[in-house]
């Protein structure tokens, strides 16, 4: 059994993640902003400030670091809602369930710790994994929409 543990992010992580990420299929598949190394540090750099409007954690199973589960957005006075993304870039681990388990965890822990009462997500409709994903963890889709000629889905979760 594979002993998954969503650990902190350190800036040696978002190196790792940023070249992983460069993957072709890895860039089809997620819709998430492709920038240079240096914007990614910065982007990791503003999560670490005491006002961040975005967190994150490292995906390990067994003490391999496999991916990255994070929120971005996150909006405690108005809106009460956060957007949420995970990548798996080691594809050995897709399909094993895993991404569910640590989307789980994460969305416990991003409303324990912010006063937000749900969680959102995109993903490209061809995505299944992606899909299958989400809604195993308990998101609900609520919206499909073209963008950029590729079809995506909204997705949403509610605090329990």
């Amino acid at each position: 059994m594979e002993r998954l543990l969503l650990k902190p992010r350190t800036l040696e992580h978002v190196k790792i993640f940023w070249e992983k990420s460069q993957d072709q299929e890895i860039e089809r598949m997620f819709p998430f902003n492709k920038g240079t190394l240096n914007d990614a540090i910065k982007l990791y750099e503003e999560t670490l400030k005491p006002d961040a409007k975005s967190f994150g954690k490292v995906i390990n199973i067994d003490n391999k670091y496999i991916g990255d589960v994070w929120c971005y957005g996150i909006d405690e006075a108005a809106e009460k809602q956060a957007f949420v993304s995970i990548i798996i870039f080691d594809k050995t681990y897709w399909g094993k369930g895993i991404g569910k388990d640590a989307l789980k965890q994460f969305s416990k822990l991003v409303f324990e710790r912010y006063a937000v009462s749900r969680l959102c997500a995109f993903t490209y409709k061809d995505n299944k994994r992606s899909i299958a994903t989400l809604e195993s963890a308990g998101f609900k889709k609520l919206e499909e929409f073209k963008e950029n000629g590729i079809i995506s889905c909204y997705y949403e979760l509610l605090e329990l």
